[in-house]
């Protein structure tokens, strides 16, 4: 009988495992999704597959939790289902990280590699100038026959600042993160850029660019250059990433 309680116990434990751990993902995600913190791990475009999971996740812990009720009730009518504290820890643990570490969009410190010139995803329509993103941009260098075709169009763009040794002294990138559907798949690109005030600026500052095109030598390479007219400090955007 001490060897059967024993089972019974353990059995119970583990139930209780599983109840909680499929409650706090329930959790987990439903906090994703009311903080707004979603974004900065999928695209917006998917953001109802982690709807429907968060409720499939408190559908099956509600399961798990009335089967384990019928169970006990049929093996032992004296048991009463509890929670203990070390099982409570197994999600409580996760869940508070989750809280206490601050959800943040991928910036230069993910920058791992470079950043591309090359355009990601298929070419949409055609923006006009001044209503271009980063990702816009290299579509349209793609396009263009020759560097030189695209002289004198104006750019307004935003971005974070990334460099590299080969940099001239007065230009860098500005990059932006593509994500096509998650952070694991995330994918840095930019643009060249040529501005006198590029030596008062640090590495990973979000800024905002206005000038025009020329086609320069940059890094090793005769491709289309931003020659600011203005340089601005900006806040990192609401949403930071770029989708294909």
């Amino acid at each position: 009988m001490t060897r059967q309680r024993e089972n019974h116990h353990t059995a119970d434990r583990i139930a209780q495992a599983k109840t909680l751990i499929l409650c706090g993902m329930g959790l987990y995600l439903t906090l994703l999704i009311l903080t707004g913190s979603l974004d900065n791990y999928i695209n917006q475009r998917f953001a109802w597959l982690v709807v429907v999971g968060a409720l499939l996740f408190f559908l099956l812990a509600l399961v798990s939790f009335y089967s384990s009720r019928e169970r006990a009730a049929r093996e032992h009518h004296h048991h009463h289902y509890h929670i203990t504290w070390d099982i409570a820890l197994v999600v409580a643990f996760p869940l508070l990280l989750a809280i206490l570490i601050p959800s943040r969009s991928l910036g230069i410190e993910a920058v791992n590699g470079g950043v591309s010139l090359n355009p990601v995803g298929v070419a949409g329509l055609s923006r006009s100038p001044l209503d271009r993103n980063i990702l816009d941009w290299l579509r349209e260098f793609d396009r263009a026959a020759t560097p030189a075709q695209l002289n004198g169009t104006p750019v307004d763009v935003v971005g974070f600042i990334y460099r590299e040794p080969s940099h001239p002294e007065d230009g860098f990138m500005l990059a932006r993160f593509t994500l096509s559907c998650c952070v694991a798949d995330a994918f840095p690109i930019g643009m060249p850029v040529i501005s006198d005030a590029a030596g008062d600026l640090a590495e990973g500052e979000w800024l905002r660019v206005q000038g025009q095109l020329k086609a320069s030598a940059f890094a090793g390479d005769f491709l289309p250059v931003v020659v600011a007219d203005m340089v601005e400090r900006v806040d990192e955007p609401a949403q930071p990433y770029l989708y294909p």
